[in-house]
């Protein structure tokens, strides 16, 4: 079952993706921050990207699926 790993490793990225790249003022910072959702957790500000959790998770569940069989 490689659906599951695969959704811990886009949220992982959805999380340290534009955490990281936060302060790029680049066109990649832009493209990362378009579908970005702010909240705070215990004064802690973080981002999630829904973009790159879908993209991410994809590539991971074929990826896995495919070393599965």
């Amino acid at each position: 079952m490689a659906l599951v790993p695969a959704v811990a490793i886009g949220g992982v990225a959805a999380l340290a993706v534009p955490y990281v790249m936060r302060d790029d003022p680049a066109a990649l910072g832009g493209w990362i921050h378009r579908g970005v959702v702010d909240f705070t957790v215990a004064n802690l500000h973080l981002y999630w990207s829904w973009p790159i959790f879908s993209i991410v998770t994809l590539f991971a569940w074929a990826f896995l699926a495919w070393a599965n069989r």
